[in-house]
């Protein structure tokens, strides 16, 4: 392969983690500052399953999900229903091309939860491939999107804190996972709104369940983000 060509493995995207949990968990792409459901204080309830490394199904909120998108890839692609609304969304994780591989790049377009979005992000790695910081830009439903990561204390070297700006509203995010790989979860704020979404998986299952106020296209960034490293 030539030099931006390179696809991250699972190990190598491991280390590298804490910025793709940046840029899934990291932006949302729909408007949070004039959304109701942010402001109404209603709590989502979160009970889903991933399977074989395949399929995604169960409730949000009672609404239901069922999306398939294989993990974990470098590339991919995401198809079906979250929260009865259309997911159609492509990912890429890139080495950027330099010769000693600190630089990461990391891209999400496509529609989902509904909404349309184009995300990408450029993240720094320290020695041993270690996540060290990181920029998100984009656009969402039509909005521009702005957030920064720095490398956190956790579990694991792909623990981060994600701040940034969301047309016109801020949000504050904690991601990390386990060792092994085999649990995680993100927290945080959302326009002053407090979750979190957990994560386990054995057997070829994952299990994902938590509370969250918001909309349901932040949370697939999230889960997917999760599912990337634990499925």
């Amino acid at each position: 392969m030539g030099d931006g060509e390179w696809v991250l493995t699972r190990r190598a995207a491991l280390v590298a983690g804490g910025g793709l949990i940046a840029v899934l968990a990291g932006c949302s792409s729909s408007s949070q500052g004039s959304d109701s459901r942010i402001g109404s204080g209603r709590s989502t309830g979160v009970e889903m399953s991933y399977r074989d490394s395949r399929r995604l199904t169960g409730t949000l909120n009672g609404k239901s999900v069922d999306v398939t998108a294989r993990m974990p890839q470098g590339l991919g692609d995401a198809s079906g229903t979250f929260a009865t609304e259309p997911v159609d969304a492509r990912w890429s994780i890139v080495y950027h091309g330099l010769s000693d591989m600190s630089m990461v790049a990391g891209t999400v377009a496509g529609t989902l939860a509904g909404v349309v979005a184009s995300l990408s992000g450029t993240f720094k790695l320290a020695p041993d491939f270690l996540f060290e910081s990181g920029t998100i830009t984009g656009m969402a439903g039509g909005s521009p999107v702005q957030a920064h990561a720095t490398n956190a204390p956790g579990e694991s070297s792909s623990s981060v804190n994600v701040q940034g700006d969301y047309a016109g509203s801020p949000f504050s995010l904690y991601g990390t996972l386990s060792g092994d790989l085999s649990s995680g979860y993100v927290q945080g704020t959302v326009a002053g709104k407090p979750f979190k979404v957990s994560a386990s998986g054995s057997s070829q299952i994952v299990d994902l369940t938590g509370n969250y106020s918001g909309p349901p296209d932040l949370l697939a960034l999230i889960v997917g983000a999760l599912l990337y490293f634990i499925g």
